[in-house]
This record gives C-alpha cells, structure tokens and sequence, in this order.
C-alpha cells in the first residue's frame, strides 16, 4: 500500500495500537494522523527516536452536525484545540 511495509486496519477495534507498536518495536520514521484530538498522544508515542509526526486533519475535534455550527460548536472545538496535548521532543 503505497511501499508501507506494513498496514493496520483499526475499523472497528479499540485495540489496534497493541498491532502498531507490534509491527514496528523501534517506533515508526514517520506517522500521518489525520483524527487529531484523540490520537495525537498515541501517534505520538508510536514514533522512533528521530520520527516526524504530520499532522493534517482534527476528524475528531470537529462536529458531527449536517446542519449550520450553532455558538456551543464553535465552543466545543475551541476547547478541544487548547486541550490538545502538546509534546517536547
């Protein structure tokens, strides 16, 4: 899958950190979270000594309203962006 030596499928399971930290024991060069909020701490612990963590997406951070964001949405992601975790290498 675009030269991965290895792909975790996470549907549906709470487990699948235990399938990456097992495929990859050193921690991994590099990690593309696109969920945010609620996996930015174990991306984070996945990567190796020297591995870059990207960032593009906070899937999670955003509502899930089909409808125009009321005030309390707008709320509810600002807390969530300053209850992000932050990391020193």
């Amino acid at each position: 899958a675009c030269g991965a030596d290895t792909v975790v499928c996470k549907a549906g399971r709470q487990d699948w950190w235990d399938d990456v930290a097992a495929a990859s024991p050193e921690g991994y060069a590099a990690i593309f979270d696109a969920n945010g909020v609620s996996t930015l701490r174990n991306s984070y612990d996945a990567l190796a000594q020297t591995g870059r963590l990207v960032i593009f997406g906070f899937h999670t951070n955003l509502p899930t309203v089909s409808s125009t964001l009321s005030p309390w949405h707008w709320l509810r992601m600002a807390k969530g962006m300053a209850s992000m975790p932050t990391f020193e290498p």
